[in-house]
């Protein structure tokens, strides 16, 4: 269990060890299906009933548990053709990174500010990666993306497995990496998601529409994620897991987005981007998803089909309540508290309502969302 430590390994990298552990993981769950521990539900050991998935979390890139909580999943489910779309990724530290690192996983990884050089030096074999650095050098110092390791550093003999700064995945030697990820640097939209998706895997032959295309989907990019996976999943493309980052300090009771705009652009620290829980929840339900729960602020679904194959496997993903994913400590409300305020200062749109209604003007969802917060007390404090 990861506890409040995620990281099975301090560095950055994949160490020979942790990769053992991750095959004999990965073997586990082929070879174990018949014993009943192997199907248990998540269960909260927090006083508060959150933090569903915390036994089974750890971090190897995530930026929380979610290599875990993934293992566990494809584990369960099958790992089908292991193929992953992640919009919105640093290189090192991304949703879907150690499956293309230690589980074999062909990879698109789409971002429109990522540097593409960072990417490609993090990625690339040893000597793909020392000729990006050896030419990156060539440059005025001033114009250096790499300030470090500098030339003294790469002409040690142990160089550059030795570097603290060597910034390849490949540093670590315990790498099973067996391609590079397709990485695009590109804004993401309604017009051109789908061509940004499709054409990396057609170099190879390969459709990632149906239900046999994509494994495994994330979205986290703090602006149009709710419209970019509702026209995903409606024109064709059913990943078999999917993940989201949601808006935790709207809370969980009105399904909301900021309103689509091609050009969207906020502040990470003006919480005035992405949406709410329950909009992804609803988004789902329609698509026939079931949301199997949180880590952290990012929600987990699995396509029904997946589950209604087997008893066994549905059990092992129940569908959660809402509130297992907000913290109820006096820290975490605080934040929702502050967060919302400062999100509120912006128009948000209801989606997903009910057939027959119509979403209610902003007004009234600003007097709802504001008028329901409760500023918590210290002595409310939990332990």
């Amino acid at each position: 269990p990861a506890g409040d430590k995620h990281h099975i390994d301090s560095r950055k990298g994949p160490t020979t060890e942790v990769v053992q552990l991750l095959a004999l993981l990965e073997s586990a769950y082929a070879t174990k299906a018949h014993v009943s521990a192997v199907w248990l539900p998540p269960t909260s050991r927090q006083r508060d009933g959150t933090a569903l998935w915390r036994d089974w979390e750890f971090s190897c890139f995530s930026q929380c548990g979610d290599d875990g909580v993934l293992y566990r999943i494809f584990g369960i489910l099958g790992w089908g053709h292991r193929r992953s779309v992640e919009i919105g990724y640093f290189p090192h530290e991304a949703n879907s990174v150690n499956l293309l690192v230690n589980a074999n996983f062909t990879g698109l990884l789409l971002d429109g500010n990522t540097d593409p050089l960072i990417a490609q030096s993090w990625y690339a074999s040893v000597p793909g990666y020392l000729k990006i650095v050896h030419d990156n050098h060539q440059l005025p110092q001033k114009e250096w993306t790499f300030q470090e390791p500098t030339e003294a550093d790469l002409r040690a003999s142990c160089a550059p497995y030795c570097l603290k700064s060597c910034y390849n995945v490949n540093c670590y030697q315990g790498s099973k990496m067996a391609r590079e990820p397709f990485m695009t640097r590109s804004l993401v939209t309604l017009t051109n998601i789908q061509s940004l998706i499709d054409t990396p895997f057609a170099t190879q032959g390969v459709s990632v529409r149906g239900p046999r295309g994509l494994d495994y989907f994330s979205i986290d990019i703090d602006g149009m994620d709710y419209f970019l996976l509702d026209s995903l999943l409606s024109n064709g493309y059913a990943p078999r897991v999917v993940a989201t980052e949601y808006a935790a300090h709207l809370g969980m009771e009105l399904a909301l987005t900021r309103p689509y705009s091609p050009t969207f652009a906020a502040a990470a620290t003006s919480f005035q981007y992405g949406a709410s829980l329950l909009a992804f929840v609803k988004l789902l339900r329609r698509h026939e998803y079931r949301f199997i729960g949180c880590v952290e602020w990012n929600a987990y679904f699995v396509r029904n089909d997946e589950l209604s194959s087997s008893a066994d496997k549905s059990a092992a993903f129940p569908e959660p309540s809402l509130q297992t994913c907000f913290y109820q400590d006096y820290d975490s409300r605080m934040t929702e508290v502050l967060r919302r305020r400062k999100a509120c200062t912006v128009e948000w749109e209801e989606v997903e309502v009910d057939p027959g209604k119509t979403p209610r003007p902003w007004l009234t969802l600003k007097s709802l969302l504001l008028d329901s917060l409760v500023v918590p007390t210290k002595s409310g404090r939990q332990p």
